[in-house]
């Protein structure tokens, strides 16, 4: 295999992930908080001598936006969006997780819970408790959680450093830097946040990307049929 090949091979398997996370990013146009996803390419050059140098580019990584989507209105009483930097954070089984999806409930035991069962977590790290028989539930911009008047917990609005943030599943976030309280959040009540992915931005980008591919393919296909034909020519002449 040539250098051509290797070059273009190395392009392919970028353009897969690329690919990959563009129909990610369609599939969750509409998903709550969630946060679009590219993919950064690396260029690696080498010198051959008095040859031309050869480049080739690889996957370097993804890269999240982590801009604001749009905050529409809704009727629910826990449902909770973020105005401006923040994330809330949410119990799983290998520690507190972040997420900017705050469409809550409450569990059996009056814990109030993200859309997966997860329990919400205060500032502290513990639970937010909403006694039964609660009659309304209301939320001060700073994320003081009442029951019937009376304060029950204040959800846990942290920030982290973005380029330390690791995507994981269920729209989560996680960090191995910490993380700190925002000073002065301002939470919506009666709000949710929703995907900040646009649609036509990126079913064009998948056009392109896609056909970009596709011409890739054809050229691999074209340098096989070319190393073949070369292979028979020499067989025939011995």
């Amino acid at each position: 295999m040539d250098n051509a090949s290797y070059v273009s091979l190395a392009r392919q398997s970028g353009l897969l992930r690329e690919l990959n996370s563009i129909a990610n990013n369609i599939a969750n146009v509409n998903t709550t908080g969630y946060r679009r996803e590219s993919t950064l390419f690396a260029e690696h050059v080498k010198a051959l001598g008095s040859d031309p140098s050869v480049s080739i580019a690889t996957t370097a990584g993804n890269y999240v936006d982590f801009s604001e989507g749009e905050i529409a209105t809704s009727n629910n009483p826990l449902d909770f969006a973020i105005d401006g930097d923040g994330f809330f954070l949410v119990e799983t089984p290998s520690g507190p997780a972040l997420t900017r999806a705050g469409a809550f409930a409450l569990n059996g035991v009056g814990e109030i819970v993200d859309a997966n069962g997860r329990r919400v977590l205060d500032q502290g790290g513990s639970p937010i408790v909403v006694p039964p028989q609660t009659k309304s539930i209301s939320a001060t911009p700073d994320g003081t959680i009442s029951a019937d008047g009376q304060a029950v917990g204040k959800l846990g609005i942290v920030k982290a450093d973005p380029d330390f943030l690791v995507r994981e599943g269920d729209n989560l976030f996680r960090t191995d830097k910490g993380y700190q309280p925002v000073d002065n959040p301002k939470v919506r009540q009666f709000a949710l946040e929703g995907s900040n992915v646009s649609a036509v931005a990126e079913i064009a980008k998948l056009i392109e990307v896609q056909r970009t591919y596709e011409m890739g393919q054809k050229f691999l296909s074209d340098d096989d049929d070319r190393i073949k034909q070369t292979v028979r020519e020499l067989g025939q002449g011995q």
